[in-house]
């Protein structure tokens, strides 16, 4: 098998996020394509939103709960 066919056999099985990914990339290295038919490519959703954000703690986060081990050995 020549690389040419092993890659469109890998195109053949990719999913549409990873063939828009490619498509982005090769845009980017070589410019636009010939083919202005071609929905443009969308960024992947960003599953992390709170990534980055600040992390607050309230003053007694780690205050010790008393009435809910006296509760618990009730």
């Amino acid at each position: 098998m020549t690389v040419r066919e092993a890659l469109l056999s890998e195109i053949d099985r990719a999913p549409d996020e990873v063939l828009n990914l490619l498509l982005s990339i090769l845009r980017m290295t070589h410019g636009k394509t010939e083919n202005q038919d071609i929905e443009t490519v969308r960024t992947p959703p960003n599953h992390y939103p709170l990534r980055g954000l600040p992390l607050e703690m309230s003053d007694d986060f780690d205050a010790p709960m008393t009435d809910l081990w006296d509760a618990l050995g009730s």
